[in-house]
């Protein structure tokens, strides 16, 4: 049975995203920090983490001293887009559930290396979409995302993986 959701964030995203999942499903939501301190090692959780060049951060030591039993990546990308990408990168089994949503960009936030590669990414993929005649209303919004800074908050994406968190329990 799964006993809290677990996250790490950058910019504050994830942390959104984890502690509105805690609210829906009446789970304790700790940073992967807390969780060491307040969850015995190998209970099954939730993790979030924020995906980087398709890698969650924070996953390893997650699986390291839990049990996830969903994974959830919050990154630039469209949610649900890069899932089988994001799956391979980080070595997740086909049988644990795993949900990629939208997250957003923050460069005042980020320091040192990861503002460097994160600058580099969002300047080709703002060129790319900068180039494009016509562009879709998700692609206005990911452009305007790259261009000010900000954030998706993705409540469709988010009800799936609180369904797909219902549908666990109810199997247990």
């Amino acid at each position: 049975m799964i006993k809290a959701i677990v996250y790490t964030t950058t910019t504050g995203t994830t942390e959104w995203y984890a502690k509105r999942l805690g609210e829906q499903i009446k789970l304790p939501v700790f940073t992967l920090k807390e969780a060491e301190r307040e969850l015995e090692k190998g209970a099954e959780i939730v993790y979030l983490g924020c995906i980087r060049a398709n890698m969650i951060s924070g996953l390893d030591k997650a699986k390291e001293n839990y049990s996830p039993g969903l994974i959830v990546g919050v990154g630039l990308t469209e949610s649900g887009k890069n899932d089988e990408e994001v799956r391979k990168a980080n070595n997740i089994d086909s049988s644990l559930p795993l949900f990629t949503l939208q997250g957003g960009y923050y460069p005042t936030k980020l320091h040192g290396i990861s503002k460097l590669i994160l600058s580099l990414v969002v300047k080709s993929q703002r060129k790319s979409l900068e180039a494009k005649e016509i562009r879709t209303e998700e692609e206005e919004r990911m452009l305007s995302i790259l261009r000010n800074g900000g954030e998706r908050q993705d409540e469709e994406g988010l009800a799936k993986v609180t369904m797909k968190l219902k549908e666990i329990g109810e199997k247990k």
